[in-house]
């Protein structure tokens, strides 16, 4: 068998030659290794740092890329045996429809970057809305059309991207059906053109629309994307593998354009067909998506159970000499932890000390570089919640309207933790905690959630006009006990005044604020306690609740206590303290220049 085919690519018989078998075998290979990291990413799509990457989009992009890949490899060694319409289709579909997908997901980093910087900044609770359950009048025109509004109402920063990149693929489809009808390359009844070989078919104007967004991305939106991005400086090395794929794409529309329309190509365009120039880029843009998260959690876990290694020993050392030894749910820390990947770490103590005093500098880290800023916000709430909870069943009776009204206020303080922050259908950027406690928090705020997130109540404005609004009401947490924030006066009679979680009336100075999902109407931030003044005797009924409020008729459940956040503060915790805290320490080591 000769390595090659003297006459390359002739549209004669298929070319099994070693060189087109070499083709098959390689994209064959390749094609099972990269199906089987997708299968791995999909395991693995709950994990924190494939979440946020919009896990469904990006495997798609990239199954869409590969469908033009394979075929890309394929041409050859078939030598002509797909007929000019299939290589047409192919080229102005996968290709066009895989990069569009694949720019939609990659706009996530910025997104992301850009949401949790204001994140930190605001603290505002701002929650998504829930869409309501399909019920009578299901597909009818008015039931689509109020279902597009809620949507569209709720919609986010990345969802107007990716319908942007829709409306793109309709036009390109639209583009490729015109073309493909009017040509006389590709239809008999066509208007422009005329008929010629199956050569000449694979060449010509027609064919230009379907690299467009191959230009467009690698010399006009990705340039753009890399300036934007060009002060984030994230750990999982996303803008790193930005930077690859465009670099790597950036020869292959200029390539394909001088082989299809220039004979010095002829020679070549034999054994390297001219729609190969594109597939460097593509097989880049696949590789560099799947390849650094599986590289970021193989990491993940081998450090996470190294860890776990150490603390064992550590336990086990401190057993004899100390009760309060370092566990993952407990308090205390040993005053040394080594680990191979890490070295020496820094107690859980330390964290505790930053959490309870100025932990802004952390919270803009967490923010900018790791990009899990949600977390620290989590912990801070959660402590603050505990001292309100303290100093409010302090003040209260043990029984009476005064006790029902602190435990309805908590309830709430609690209910803007758990919308904001856990629940995953409406929390922006939900924590990363065990099912099982997920679920326990679930039961408990559930249906209290469904009261207040649902779009019907969601957009009700609330019945109380505030009088005093903070624009950070969780900035004063750890204000001396005696004065807690949010709290009215005992000798006004109004203390731990019960407030809807409704949204902020529009007359508020509340819409100044910028909705990180880059529409503020189509948001909903929580009015709690802490956001309001006096508030009348009168606007409550006789059960201690307020008159139409959507929780109304919510019954606090026996399980709701000053503990209920324990378990998920102790999981999130005990990864910010072995993720964040210890790269936090070094980088912090390492901007002061200290040893």
């Amino acid at each position: 068998m000769v390595y090659a085919n003297p006459g390359g690519f002739n549209f004669g018989a298929p070319n099994l030659d070693a060189y087109g078998i070499s083709l098959l075998g390689f994209i064959v290979v390749y094609t099972i290794l990269l199906y089987a990291a997708c299968i791995y990413l999909w395991f693995q799509r709950h994990h924190p740092i494939v979440k946020m990457r919009k896990v469904g989009l990006m495997l798609l992009s990239v199954l869409v890329i590969h469908v033009f890949c394979f075929m890309d490899f394929a041409v050859y060694l078939m030598n002509g045996t797909w007929p000019c319409n299939v290589e047409f289709w192919s080229m102005s579909l996968y290709l066009p429809i895989g990069i569009g997908l694949w720019q939609a997901q990659n706009q996530q980093l910025i997104i992301v970057s850009r949401e949790q910087t204001e994140m930190s900044q605001s603290h505002r609770p701002v929650f998504k809305p829930l869409l309501p359950p399909r019920g009578r009048g299901t597909g009818t025109p008015s039931y689509m059309f109020s279902r597009l509004k809620i949507w569209y109402r709720g919609v986010s920063s990345q969802g107007k991207y990716e319908g942007f990149v829709l409306f793109g693929i309709i036009v390109q489809f639209a583009v490729s059906m015109v073309i493909y009808n009017i040509s006389r390359k590709f239809s008999t009844y066509g208007i422009v053109e005329h008929h010629t070989t199956p050569g000449l078919c694979r060449r010509g104007w027609e064919w230009a629309p379907s690299v467009i967004w191959q230009f467009l991305w690698n010399y006009l939106f990705g340039p753009y994307l890399l300036w934007k991005i060009r002060m984030i400086h994230d750990i999982y090395h996303w803008r790193l593998q930005t930077i690859i794929a465009i670099v790597a794409g950036l020869p292959g529309t200029p390539l394909w354009f001088a082989a299809v329309s220039t004979n010095k190509f002829a020679p070549i365009n034999k054994y390297w067909l001219p729609s190969m120039w594109l597939a460097p880029g593509m097989l880049a843009m696949e590789i560099v998506t799947v390849a650094f998260p599986i590289y970021q959690i193989v990491k993940h876990k081998r450090a996470a159970r190294e860890l776990r290694r150490a603390l064992t020993n550590s336990d086990q050392r401190h057993h004899d000499t100390s009760q309060d030894s370092f566990t993952l749910g407990s308090s205390a820390a040993p005053d040394s932890i080594e680990s191979k990947s890490k070295g020496k770490m820094y107690p859980v103590k330390t964290l505790d000390l930053c959490l309870a005093g100025n932990h802004e500098g952390l919270q803009i880290y967490a923010s900018c570089q790791e990009l899990n800023g949600e977390n620290i916000i989590f912990l801070t709430q959660v402590l603050a919640f505990r001292l309100a909870f303290q100093k409010a069943f302090n003040t209260a009776c043990r029984c009476g309207a005064e006790y029902r009204r602190a435990s309805h206020t908590m309830f709430r303080k609690a209910l803007v933790i758990f919308v904001t922050l856990i629940h995953c259908d409406t929390a922006a950027y939900p924590i990363n905690i065990e099912s099982m406690v997920y679920h326990r928090l679930m039961a408990i705020f559930g249906p209290a959630t469904a009261a207040v997130a649902s779009c019907k109540t969601s957009r009700r404005t609330s019945s109380l006009t505030p009088t005093t609004l903070s624009a950070t009401p969780w900035d004063d947490a750890f204000r001396p006990i005696d004065a807690p924030a949010g709290m009215i006066s005992h000798s006004n009679n109004q203390d731990f005044v019960s407030i809807p979680l409704s949204p902020l009336p529009k007359a508020t100075h509340a819409q100044n604020f910028k909705s990180p999902y880059g529409n503020d109407s189509h948001e909903n931030i929580i009015a709690t306690a802490d956001q309001y003044g006096e508030v009348s005797e009168s606007h409550f009924s006789n059960n201690g609740s307020i008159e139409h409020d959507p929780l109304g008729n919510v019954q606090i459940p026996a399980d709701f206590d000053g503990h209920v956040f324990d378990a998920a503060y102790q999981s999130v915790r005990y990864m910010v303290w072995s993720e964040t805290w210890q790269r936090y320490c070094a980088w912090r080591l390492k901007v002061s220049g200290a040893p």
